[in-house]
């Protein structure tokens, strides 16, 4: 009787260590989104303009190379992302036709960088949403927030 207990416990304690053992082993669980948008604002217009600035953060979550071919949103009839390059002595706004975004990284779309520039663009009320399409076929959105130009920008 008491080699039957001991069997029993013992049993129980080798398929207890097991089962702990093996949810250890477990791979980490990892974000449930691959592509996060955030930060993504528009300078409201100048009176009588309707051309203006956008910028976002973009992060890849995914575990392979992500490229972003295009953005658009309601607002603007024509969205493209633009770069700034020393040509000589100067700084120049360049087109950027796509953007690829290393595993883990984060680009960010900020003033004096990498930005947005929306042509035609019509501001709503309420806030705007941002689509950011990627070569892969899928559209991240994202809600566009209006901000003030500011003396600092």
């Amino acid at each position: 009787m008491f080699l039957i207990r001991c069997q029993t416990v013992f049993f129980c304690a080798l398929v207890g260590a097991l089962v702990l053992g093996l949810s250890g082993c477990a791979p980490a669980p990892q974000d449930s989104t691959p592509y996060q948008v955030s930060n993504a604002s528009i300078r409201t217009p100048l009176p009588g303009r309707t051309v203006t600035a956008g910028y976002f953060d973009f992060k890849n979550n995914s575990d392979g190379i992500v490229t972003i071919v295009g953005v658009s949103s309601d607002i603007a009839k024509r969205i493209e992302m633009h770069t700034i390059k020393k040509v000589g002595e100067q700084m120049r706004m360049r087109p950027l036709p796509e953007l690829d975004v290393e595993p883990g990284a984060q680009v960010t779309f900020t003033s004096g960088g990498k930005h947005l520039m929306l042509f035609d663009a019509e501001l709503a009320e309420s806030p705007s949403i941002l689509k950011i399409e990627l070569a892969n076929g899928v559209v991240v959105e994202a809600p566009f927030q209006h901000t003030e130009l500011i003396d600092a920008d």
